[in-house]
């Protein structure tokens, strides 16, 4: 028999990259693609744009250039990632099952992504795992601002989500910090892309997905806080 759940069940909001997928070879694939194309080299590991929004990555990769070098660096990495970078994508193993435990539970699901929301929405449809969620939600080409903690901020407005019983689930700095600028919780995703300094500023950490049901039945409704706690 379940345990009994708190009376204010939490919301959860899911990152995407990198905590419900494995999104590495398409997103990595996709920008050497892109880079070995325009013949630029020097720019070192990949890894590190997993995650970013594609606004905030091609600033890094092109400091000198224009706006619009800038914006056309990223309309042909999204021009590949359309082609075949977003099939190149797996499930984290537990992911399902955790989610399928949560949404029989009760919890109210959603998914808050730097990546572009018709991305989104097909690989958790090609996936078979959009059902669990009540809203996903991604970056959109006319929204003013394209950080991680605006785009979480619309995810809390919009489904007017209460912020004392809420936890970000994510395995990056991008995560964290968003939902620390938005007053909410993080709950740290081990099993992702994220380093351990990361992790460290995170409001506890899941080890594995399967992980995650216990921490936010165990943590008490309230603010973000102040200490932090991890799931060794």
């Amino acid at each position: 028999m379940s345990q009994a759940l708190p009376s204010l069940i939490p919301s959860l909001i899911f990152d995407l990259d990198g905590t419900l997928t494995d999104s590495k070879p398409g997103i990595v694939g996709c920008l050497r693609e892109v880079l070995e194309a325009r013949k630029m080299s020097g720019y070192g590991d990949l890894d590190r744009f997993i995650g970013p929004p594609v606004e905030q990555w091609s600033e890094e990769l092109l400091p000198h250039g224009s706006a619009e070098d800038r914006t056309a660096l990223a309309r042909e990495y999204r021009a590949c990632y359309d082609r075949v970078g977003w099939s190149n994508n797996s499930v984290y193993p537990g992911v399902t099952e955790m989610l399928a435990e949560l949404h029989r539970e009760g919890f109210p699901l959603y998914v808050c992504t730097s990546k572009h929301e018709h991305f989104a929405v097909r690989i958790l449809e090609s996936f078979g795992i959009a059902q669990y969620f009540k809203g996903i939600y991604g970056d959109r080409i006319d929204y003013e601002s394209h950080t991680k903690s605006d785009l979480l901020a619309r995810v809390l407005s919009r489904q007017e989500i209460d912020h004392a019983s809420v936890w970000m689930v994510g395995d990056r700095s991008f995560d964290i910090e968003a939902a620390h600028n938005n007053g909410i919780r993080c709950l740290g995703a081990r099993w992702g892309y994220g380093t351990p300094e990361e992790w460290a500023q995170a409001d506890a950490v899941a080890a594995t997905p399967g992980d995650v049901m216990g921490i936010v039945r165990a943590q008490p409704s309230g603010p973000a806080a102040a200490s932090r706690s991890a799931l060794a």
